[in-house]
This record gives structure tokens, C-alpha cells and sequence, in this order.
């Protein structure tokens, strides 16, 4: 279950949060760069040592879904948004996170490959079952990618998202 903190920028105080990434408690601290004008984010350890700068850069809202397909004999799901996304080339995968489904057998991380700019597919070695509620499809922007192994920090909506 991720956590959502607010992100309140200010021109009197360096921003500080306090996240727990991996199980260790960190803190975040937003610099404001005057050449690049933008925020970056500055991760540390509690006893003040640097881990990463990273600049603050947003994830982009989900996107609903409107249809879904399971071909058994492909065994591959394929997902068709309601409005088309972004363009993509066919054949591109993407790391798509999906949330919201009923039943839950369809949420999670999935490693998709672009079809157009409104079809996706990704493979499922059993079906996932008959779609009781759609759900949204989202690209998380991981920005301590490579650096934690299990947790994610993304910025959405104005607010930080750590997860878990």
C-alpha cells in the first residue's frame, strides 16, 4: 500500500520528508536548482549521509481501461484504453502498472508490449478470469530505480508516492 505524502514548495524553508524506503528510514530534501528551475530531490540516510540526487519529475495520471481479451491459446492478455495514450511504436514495451481490477489477479507491475497507441498486451500463463470492475493502467516513474530493491518513489498529482 503506497503512501502519499503532500509536496508544499517553499520559498522560506528547504521542503523535508521523512520516508522509509526498503524498511530504512530516510529523509527527502527538495532543492530548488536556479539554473535548471526545478526541484531536486535529495535523498539521505538518518545519520545525514548522501544516498542520490535525482530531479523532481512526475509520473503521469493512469489512463482507464474500457476493454480487456484473453487469448488462451497465446497466452497473452491485451488491454484497450479508453482514450489513446501517448504515441508509442508497435512492437515498444513499456512497464505498466495496473490497479484497480476486479478480480485482483489483474493488478500489478506488468511488463507490456505496445500495439497502437490505445493497445497493450502482456503474457498471463492462466487466464486472469472474467472482469468484475476495469480498472486504470499507470506508468510509475520510479525515481530511486536501481537503488532500492522492493521500494518505489514517484511524484503524482503534487504529491510523493512511496511505496511500500
Amino acid at each position: 500500500m503506497a503512501t502519499i505524502i503532500p509536496f508544499i514548495p517553499s520559498n522560506f524553508a528547504t521542503p523535508k520528508i521523512a520516508v522509509t524506503l526498503d524498511g530504512q528510514p530516510y529523509q527527502l530534501v527538495m532543492t530548488w536548482n536556479v539554473s535548471a528551475q526545478r526541484y531536486y530531490v535529495n535523498v539521505y540516510a538518518v545519520d545525514g549521509t548522501w544516498v542520490t540526487t535525482v530531479p523532481l519529475f512526475g509520473s503521469p495520471v493512469g489512463e482507464a481501461i474500457n476493454a480487456i481479451s484473453y487469448d488462451a491459446l497465446r497466452g497473452v492478455v491485451t488491454m484497450t484504453k479508453s482514450v489513446p495514450g501517448l504515441p508509442r511504436k508497435p512492437g515498444q514495451m513499456v512497464d505498466y502498472t495496473l490497479s484497480n481490477f476486479q478480480p485482483g489477479t489483474y493488478n500489478g507491475k506488468q511488463r507490456c508490449l505496445t500495439i497502437d497507441n490505445s493497445n497493450f498486451s502482456f503474457p498471463s500463463a492462466a487466464d486472469p478470469g472474467q472482469v468484475v470492475v476495469m480498472g486504470s493502467v499507470h506508468r510509475i516513474l520510479n525515481m530511486v530505480a536501481g537503488l532500492f530493491t522492493t521500494s518505489t518513489l514517484c511524484f503524482r498529482n503534487g504529491c510523493f508516492e512511496v511505496d511500500p
